[in-house]
């Protein structure tokens, strides 16, 4: 998936945020590195109405196990988030909760970005 140095900016809902004027608020840096990661690990193959081919395929990996414990879904988000430009280097990778039922996956992953790989950046998704 194509992603931007400039995104919009996203509540913590997943939301878009308006500036005082009115106007779509834009997110840059690393936040918008965060938010496209998060996106990333929040797209399921088939999800995507223009890239159907894009996404996690982890349903058809997941049969019979406990995806917490899966390492198979563990490396498929990192692949995901390093499919960002601005990541440098995937650190961690934390999962939640799944429920195949509602379609929900939700975790974090922390990660450097290129542009300073110094400091550890963390995406919820």
């Amino acid at each position: 998936m194509a992603h931007t140095r400039r995104t919009l900016e996203l509540t913590k809902d997943w939301d878009i945020t308006l500036t005082a004027s009115g106007g779509l608020a834009l997110a840059g840096g690393a936040l918008a590195t965060a938010q496209n990661v998060a996106n990333e690990a929040r797209l399921f193959v088939g999800d995507a109405y223009f890239i159907q081919d894009k996404g996690l395929p982890h349903f058809a990996t997941e049969l019979g196990r406990p995806v917490s414990q899966s390492s198979i879904l563990r490396a498929q988000l990192s692949r995901a988030a390093g499919r960002v430009k601005d990541v440098a280097r995937v650190l961690e990778i934390n999962v939640e909760d799944f429920n195949p039922v509602d379609r929900k996956l939700s975790g974090s992953i922390r990660f450097n970005t290129a542009e300073d790989s110094a400091n550890e950046q963390l995406t919820y998704f």
